[in-house]
């Protein structure tokens, strides 16, 4: 089959852009659906509703390629942390309500993980419709570490965007109550949402804004344990990329790449537990020889999360 809608639009403004832009792509895309032959229509969300209505009038098939979660998930999620910048309550409304009547004409669903999976399912999407193939990494960039145990403190890395919902709050009280004289913490990401917090636990950390693929294989390889306490993430592309380099990573049960951690590679915990978080911190400061076994453990499963077998996993759901 062919292939003719896929689109996605990022924004800064998101209220004025879902009226507007969004709207005005869909719209333009489902016209254009109308002059071209074509089988199935795939798209992200926002702006797929005319998109997908069109394709079902034309007795096509429709697929949903899912980036999130399901939005009621999210939308339980931003009673927790505050949304995100430029985002309303009523503009989440407005999109859920877009969302909503888009899945009406969905046929599939392809989501990054099991968690994301189960969102869809747990809001009633008949589970024969929904599929899962994970992000891979390229293992050749992200190799293992040949040392483990050879830094003075004991380092822990976080990798991901400075925002609330990536579990900073719980990251940074959790290091500031601990108050661990071996230990140090380092965050590597772009600045969001968080630099309130950041501002509040200064001194208990390391801050690095960016940093390049070949940098950051460093740093992963350096690292004793991966921390990622996210509130919500239908992935986490560098949980893998850490346990690629040899790395144990401590993940909640709302971060999509638990799929790999949980197999043994580190520890899956609740989410917003702060003394979950500590207990497994401890964990690795006790026994230093931990990060060496499940390091190991954690490379070998990396492997099973390469782009080659995300293609493989593509084309065993479409069969």
């Amino acid at each position: 089959p062919s292939l003719l809608a896929y689109h996605k639009l990022f924004t800064s403004d998101i209220e004025s852009k879902i009226k507007k832009s969004f709207k005005r792509f869909d719209q333009a895309v489902a016209k254009a659906m109308e002059q071209e032959e074509y089988d199935i229509a795939l798209s992200y969300e926002n702006a797929n509703l005319h998109t997908f209505q069109t394709a079902k009038k034309q007795g096509k098939i429709t697929v949903l390629d899912l980036a999130q979660v399901h939005h009621n998930t999210i939308a339980d999620i931003n009673d927790i942390v505050p949304l995100e910048k430029g985002m309303t309550r009523e503009s989440m409304r407005y999109m859920n309500a877009l969302k909503e009547e888009a899945l009406a004409h969905t046929d599939y669903i392809f989501t990054l993980s099991s968690f994301a999976r189960d969102t869809m399912i747990e809001q009633g999407i008949p589970a024969d419709r929904v599929f899962t193939a994970n992000l891979g990494i390229n293992p050749e960039l992200f190799a293992p570490k040949k040392q483990w145990n050879t830094n003075k403190k004991l380092q822990f890395l976080f990798v991901g965007t400075m925002t609330y919902r990536k579990g900073l709050d719980i990251l940074l009280r959790a290091f500031h109550e601990l108050k661990l004289s071996n230990v140090e913490l380092i965050l590597v990401g772009p600045m969001a949402d968080a630099a309130d917090q950041m501002q509040q636990y200064e001194g208990s950390y390391t801050y690095v804004p960016f940093l390049h693929h070949e940098e950051l294989v460093r740093y992963y390889q350096q690292a004793d344990v991966f921390v990622f306490p996210s509130y919500l993430d239908s992935w986490a592309q560098t949980v893998v990329e850490a346990m690629a380099c040899g790395t144990p990573a401590i993940v909640t049960e709302h971060t999509g790449a638990k799929d790999a951690v949980k197999q043994g590679g580190g520890f899956v915990i609740p989410i917003n537990d702060v003394e979950a978080l500590k207990a497994k911190i401890l964990h690795f400061v006790e026994d230093r020889s931990e990060n060496e076994r499940l390091g190991r453990l954690a490379t070998v499963i990396a492997q099973l999360y390469t782009w080659s077998n995300y293609y493989r996993k593509i084309v065993e759901n479409e069969e």
